[in-house]
Order: C-alpha cells, then structure tokens, then sequence
C-alpha cells in the first residue's frame, strides 16, 4: 500500500510540475476560446462530466478518462491537470486536493495547493479540517510503541498547519478543535484542555469534554456537569448544568433537570443568571435575535424571542420556514406568506410556494398562479411571475426556466443568458456552468 501512495504522489508532482512549466511559456489562444460579454463562451469545448462553483477564481472539473480533478481558472484554462481524486474549493488562497491512500478504511490522503498550483504539503494526511485563524487541524496516523507490550501499533493523532502547508503545531493530540478566539481545545488521554497559537498549554488538561471559546467563555464537562470558564481557565459560571452550550449573542442554552427524564431547558447570561426561565424542552442558539424552542406541552415548537416571549407557534401554520432578513415564510392553509419578528403577517399569504432559502439581498422566489418570480421584502413583485421554474439567486444572478430551456437573470430580472440551454448550474462570481445536449458542462460568462 505504501508504494501504491507513493506512486501516486510522485505522479501528481511530475504532472503539476509540468503544467507549472508550460504556463511559463508563451502559449497560442484556442480559436474556440471566448470573447467576452453576456453569455460568451469561456471555454472551447463541451468537455467536463463534473464540476464545481468557482471560488476565488478557480472552478475544480472532472473529465472521465483524464485522471481525476483539477481545476481552471475564469478563461476557462485548465490551471492545474486533471490529477486528484477530491478537490475542494479555494478557500482563503488555498484548496484541500486528495489522493488514494489505498486503504478502504481511510481511502484518501489529503494536501493543500495555493493560486499558484504548487502543491504545499505532502499527501499525509487523513484529514484537513477548515482553516480557522489561519491554523487548520490535520490528522495523520502514527505508529506508536504500547507501553505493555512493546508492538507497534497504530493511531490517529491531530495536530495544525498554515497556510504554507508547514506544520505549526505536532499531531500529537487525541482529539481537537478549531482555534477561537485564539485558544483550541485538545485532548491527550481522554481529557481536555486549551492550546495556544504555538501549542503551549495555556488552560490544563483537565476536563471529560470541552469546547471552544464564544464571546469569551467555553463550555466545559466534568463529572456529569458542564459549566464555563474564561479564557485563563477560570471557572466563570459554575459547573452545575446538565447541558450548556456555546455564548451567542450574549445568551447560552442550557438545560436542568431534577432527574434524567425531566430535563428543562432555558437561557443563561455570561454571569450565570437566568434570563430566560428553564421551561422548554429543548431549545435552539439564538440567531439574530430569534431563537426555536420545543414548548413541552403538546404544540410543537415555537420562535421565541431573547426574552423568552413566544412569537408565533408552529402549530398555528401549517408549515414554517427559518427566518433569513427579519422574515419566515409561513403556511396557512395552501398558500405561504411571511411574518416578522414581532410575530405579525408582513406579506400575505397569497403564494403556491417560496424558496426555503428564504431572502437573500432582499429579494425571495415565490410561486403565483403556478409560475415563478420574485418578491421584496415588501411583498411587491421585482420579476415578474413568468417563469416555469427558478433557483435562489447567487451572487447577483438566478437561473429561471423558461418553455423547457434555462437562462439567467440578474436582479433587475433582465436576462443576461438567453433560454438555450438544458441546464445552467454552479453560479458564481459572474461565471456558470451550462450543459445542452449530453454534451458536459460549459462555461460561462454572466454580465449585469
């Protein structure tokens, strides 16, 4: 197994070497290739069985019987050759790319590449994890010696890169989480403690469970009970909870209970009091003010204000939404409209169907007289209701459907791709992907 990866990892280094080379050189421009402008072509052929949103300026695409992923660039180049098994987006100048570990078990091996193609890290690792103050967590296996018997045997320990690929902080940690506020919770021997920046110890290892800081405190387990501590490993709110979760916005939910089959749940502020009173039975975070809570008492669930106040009950509507900009989409009877945060019907409830996403940039798709347009938060009609189908917008575009064939519209709900195509998808960053005929993906260029 161990050649296979090697191998593998020497073929993908000769491959991106070699484009990294040709992209040094002059290079003529394919006479397929685009112009630009509303709807031009961004790239010569109709080649791409897979792809991915552009982020960050680069797409990853996947042609069957051309070795795997790799990705291009917005003139639709190929950036970097088609040589990983997985490639994820660009986020924050880098990608996580993988290969075949050759193990069903653990069947990838995982490294990063920055804008410029280069591959920054060996493939090692069994995991990267999402950068968070500029560390993300790795996980590699190890081989380490028993203590009893003196075998060699195998574990998964974790420990943080930078962004250049190098490693920060050792894989030498049972388990570990993302930096917050620049502390992480880490365990050895199955008990916590926090980590700072250089892999110091800043709070002891001394806790069953931990997680990480939120608006200065972190949620601890010891002993059956959770409480918080400050970023000193100063205990701040006792340790007497049966449950307690992370500080957001400035309240934390957690639960009581006189025994294991009574628990209630509740809100506490970061001096431990109670704010809003132990009475549900379960509960959500708060989110811009509005939280979800399960009122125990036979009627579903509820949006509650950070007062405890009851909004509007479930079970009052036939079905309900998330709010997203100050409004949730309701149902009642066989038509959807929208409440606000005080509870009150802001846009009646008059449309077939509306997004789940719910609003984005103000503007929400809805269904009237079975065709689709989209609405303000006012209720009026932006775009018409003229469309068989449509999608959320994204980054200023749409994709409707109209008479069997996908455009796009911008928000002014001027169309910007005529309605040629079978399908349009992945759009991003004024770029999309297009698909006629069985023919693969393409790309696009969308203008406002």
């Amino acid at each position: 197994m161990q050649k296979k990866v090697l191998l593998a990892i020497i073929l993908v280094f000769l491959i991106l070497f070699t484009a990294s080379c040709n992209r040094d050189t002059d290079e003529t421009e394919d006479p397929d290739s685009p112009g630009n402008g509303s709807g031009q072509v961004a790239d010569g052929s109709w080649g791409f069985d897979y792809v991915n949103k552009f982020s960050e300026g680069f797409a990853s695409v996947y042609k069957i019987g051309e070795g795997g992923w790799g990705y291009i660039d917005k003139t639709g180049k190929l950036f970097v050759p088609h040589s990983f098994n997985l490639a994820a987006p660009y986020k924050g100048g880098v990608a996580i790319v993988s290969i075949s570990s050759g193990d069903e078990d653990r069947p990838y091996l995982h490294s990063l590449l920055n804008t410029n193609g280069q591959l920054l890290a060996v493939f090692e690792y069994i995991h990267i994890g999402e950068f968070s103050e500029d560390l993300a967590m790795v996980t590699k296996i190890v081989e380490e010696e028993d203590e009893y018997d003196n075998v060699l045997n195998e574990y998964e320990r974790r420990g943080y890169i930078g962004k250049d690929g190098k490693i920060v902080i050792p894989c030498e940690f049972d388990e570990a989480l993302d930096f917050s506020e620049g502390l992480a919770a880490v365990s050895i021997d199955y008990l916590f403690g926090y980590i700072d920046k250089t892999g110091e110890t800043i709070i002891p290892f001394a806790y069953e469970h931990a997680s990480s800081f939120s608006e200065g405190l972190a949620s601890v387990y010891s002993q059956g009970k959770y409480g918080f501590i400050d970023a000193t490993g100063k205990v701040a709110i006792p340790i007497e909870f049966d449950y307690a979760g992370s500080f957001k916005e400035g309240l934390a939910m957690a639960a009581k209970s006189e025994d294991e089959e009574s628990a209630k749940w509740g809100y506490i502020d970061k001096a431990g009091r109670t704010v809003i009173p132990f009475v549900f039975a379960a509960v959500s975070d708060f989110v811009d003010g509005i939280g979800l809570a399960s009122l125990g008492d036979g009627s579903g669930y509820a949006f509650i204000d950070m007062t405890g106040r009851v909004i509007a009950k479930h079970s009052d509507f036939v079905s309900v939404h998330g709010f997203s900009e100050g409004l949730a989409a309701v149902r009642y009877g066989d038509k959807w409209g929208y409440i606000d945060k005080t509870g009150r019907l802001a846009i009646p409830c008059e449309y077939e169907s509306v997004s789940e996403q719910g609003f984005s940039n103000g503007l929400v798709m809805a269904k009237k007289d079975n065709m689709w347009g989209f609405i303000n938060r006012a209720g009026e009609a932006v775009v018409p209701f003229q469309y068989n189908a449509a999608f959320d917008f994204s980054d200023g575009f749409a994709v409707v459907v109209q008479n069997g064939k996908c455009g796009v519209i911008n928000e002014a709900g001027e169309v910007v791709i005529p309605f040629e195509h079978d399908f349009i998808s992945y759009v991003a960053e004024g770029l999309a992907f297009a698909q006629s005929n069985d023919r693969g993906w393409k790309l696009l260029v969308l203008t406002q």
